[in-house]
């Protein structure tokens, strides 16, 4: 194996424009994406891409609520979120959003920040400055487009470091930023739907596909949905 080092737009473009290399496998942006497949076409590469997504999480009325909301927090939470298959988008019956957001708000809280090197770490802080900005943006956005559950800023322990909460969104509409735009941090959305067929309809309606969740006991509507 070969490990070279660099920045995508100088050894990243020299990679995928070299006529020796015969495949390119790329985590990252839909916009680099593109370049990537446009670049790979004069040499007729094989290109692998992992552009990200607004993963949803569905929970219905039968799910097992503690072990659905257990699954759904370790999904969109681990890696501080810097994750492309985030499911960062759960979505609940209208009669049922309390029991999400309350189960959701009390194990939110048990998730333990810390050095990622410490074996009692749950969450870490995110990977640079740059990063750290980005996501401070779209929490300030999302205070704006919905309600806050949890979260929702700097945790006041950490005097340094790019640390932020754990962050619950709930109100969200889907047509939200934070429910459309890729955040690549630790913040969900919990999104209302109306019956299964609307719960269909709003997780699809999203420009990415990466991953999906569905929380239910039923194994039929799991097949189904």
């Amino acid at each position: 194996m070969n490990i070279i080092n660099g920045f995508g737009e100088i050894t990243g473009a020299a990679l995928v424009a070299h006529p020796a290399v015969d495949k390119v496998a790329f985590t990252g942006s839909a916009a680099v994406g593109k370049i990537i497949v446009k670049s790979a076409a004069d040499t007729l590469k094989r290109v692998t891409l992992e552009l990200g997504g607004k993963s949803p999480n569905i929970f219905f009325a039968e799910a097992d609520w503690e072990a659905a909301v257990d699954g759904a927090l370790f999904g969109v939470f681990i890696n501080q979120g810097e994750v492309c298959s985030a499911g960062s988008r759960h979505f609940g019956r209208e009669k049922n959003l309390y029991q999400v957001c309350r189960i959701d708000d009390r194990k939110a809280k048990r998730i333990k920040l810390g050095p990622p090197l410490d074996r009692e770490t749950k969450m870490g802080p995110l990977v640079s400055k740059e990063q750290y900005d980005r996501v401070q943006s779209y929490l300030e956005i999302g205070k704006k487009e919905a309600k806050v559950a949890i979260g929702g800023g700097r945790p006041k322990q950490f005097g340094k470091g790019y640390y932020l909460e754990p962050t619950i969104f709930y109100d969200v509409e889907n047509s939200a930023r934070i429910a459309r735009e890729e955040i690549f941090g630790p913040v969900a959305s919990v999104i209302p739907f109306d019956g299964e067929a609307d719960a269909i309809r709003i997780a699809n309606d999203t420009p990415y596909g990466l991953a999906a969740a569905v929380w239910t006991r039923d194994i039929y509507k799991a097949f189904r949905v």
